[in-house]
């Protein structure tokens, strides 16, 4: 049979599994689903963790990997493929030509999950040219110094021809800011007032799932990361725990602004 043609756009989350649900494929799989696009998951690890307590990680091998990748092949073309948990940069890279060779449409998206919000650290360095495999990363503060060092996030765009959303969740003051920073030169940012005193497990993997989704539906970039922006911050507001819940009623962007 030939590759199905689904109704809704397919994206597809190479990422790890969290018991818990706040992080990796279930929290992926959620966002995707509230954004009404069609998420599709590709299993790179297994965690033993819940919402405070990282305990271990047993990885899937990369041949593993891959073999997933290819039965989705035979019937699927997904139009965003987002890479979160992996176990190191000779995997990555493998796994990334493979999506680049069969889907070379795709938008490539990359979460560099360095340190787990429970506290267990995946990786020590990443070379910064993995960065040419990607379409867009999204680091926070402390995951961009580890990726690009003292290089100037609109240098390093430019470098690496890869879109850069410098996460703001990690700075200090009143406000949150997340900038995007393009190829051409061009800075986005969006801002919104700090929630005090609430956070979440696994808001790195929702945001860039609920970016992914913007993409697939045909938002340009910089009203994905918009939209990327609110959901996060209804995932917050959803309650005061550490798990958030997913809303189905997605925030609007302003009609006269369709970018940050």
């Amino acid at each position: 049979m030939g590759k199905s043609s689904a109704m809704r756009p397919v994206v597809l989350s190479i990422a790890g599994f969290d018991p818990s649900g706040g992080a990796g494929i279930l929290a992926d799989i959620k966002t995707l689903e509230s954004f009404c696009v069609y998420g599709m998951a590709v299993l790179s690890a297994n965690t033993i963790q819940n919402d405070t307590a990282f305990q271990g990680v047993s990885w899937v091998p990369v041949e593993e990997i891959i073999q997933q990748l290819e039965v989705l092949n035979e019937r699927f073309t997904p139009v965003v493929v987002k890479i979160g948990l992996i176990e190191n940069m000779d995997v990555f890279t493998r796994v990334t030509q493979w999506v680049k060779t069969n889907w070379p449409a795709a938008f490539f998206i990359w979460d560099p999950i360095i340190k787990a919000s429970a506290g267990y650290t995946f990786h020590e360095a990443i070379p910064q040219h993995v960065l040419n495999n990607v379409d867009l990363v999204t680091p926070n503060v402390p995951e961009y110094q580890l990726l690009c060092a003292d290089t100037a996030p609109a240098l390093m765009a430019s470098q690496t021809n890869c879109h850069i959303l410098l996460k703001g969740g990690h700075a200090s003051g009143t406000m949150v800011k997340d900038v995007l920073y393009q190829p051409d030169g061009v800075i986005h940012s969006v801002t919104c007032q700090r929630i005090q005193d609430v956070d979440k497990h696994g808001t790195g993997c929702v945001l860039s799932s609920a970016i992914a989704a913007g993409v697939a539906l045909g938002n340009n970039l910089s009203a994905a990361c918009n939209r990327g922006h609110l959901y996060i911050r209804q995932l917050l507001e959803s309650n005061p725990g550490l798990l958030g819940y997913h809303n189905h009623s997605q925030p609007e962007l302003n009609p006269k602004n369709n970018s940050l």
